[in-house]
């Protein structure tokens, strides 16, 4: 083979190599980008089952590692995120507190500025066992239950 042809081909393979370095597909179905506050129900009942039924949510989610042109800040495969503040079924925040067990704590959830507004005033209880519940072999959640409502205050990563 001549050193042109050498050339060529190496050109031709790194094309390839960097074209899947930077994938433009989109987001799992169901998902929205980060700057979007969204209310449905569905992406979040499919992926924490301990929820039940929700009453409400108000949720955003989107992908770690983007700068708000969009733009990657590292190729490869995208980690998720999603933030939420669901009303429970009273039921079902009964039933999170007394197999969970979670005990009350100072600490506030700190979701993104969008949702932060809308996160009830404390006292929230929290716990690794309730943070287990919420999270499955696809997402790991921090889960804070206001102790006066039916409140759940979740953020989850896919890791």
């Amino acid at each position: 083979m001549t050193p042109q042809r050498v050339v060529a081909a190496i050109l031709v393979c790194l094309t390839f190599v960097v074209s899947a370095c930077n994938p433009t597909g989109d987001a799992p179905s169901g998902d929205a980008t980060s700057d979007q506050i969204r209310h449905d129900l569905e992406p979040l009942t499919k992926r924490f089952p301990a929820i039940g039924h929700p009453i409400s949510a108000t949720w955003m989610g989107g992908t770690l590692g983007v700068q708000p042109d969009g733009r990657a800040t590292v190729p490869g495969p995208s980690d998720y995120w999603i933030e939420a503040i669901i009303e429970l079924e009273p039921a079902t925040a009964d039933a999170l507190r007394s197999k969970y067990v979670p005990t009350a704590t100072a600490e506030a959830p700190e979701l993104t500025e969008k949702l932060q507004k809308d996160v009830p005033g404390g006292p929230f209880l929290t716990g690794p066992a309730l943070d287990t519940a919420l999270s499955n072999d696809d997402w790991r959640s921090t889960a804070y239950l206001h102790s006066g409502s039916n409140t759940l205050v979740m953020r989850s990563v896919d890791d």
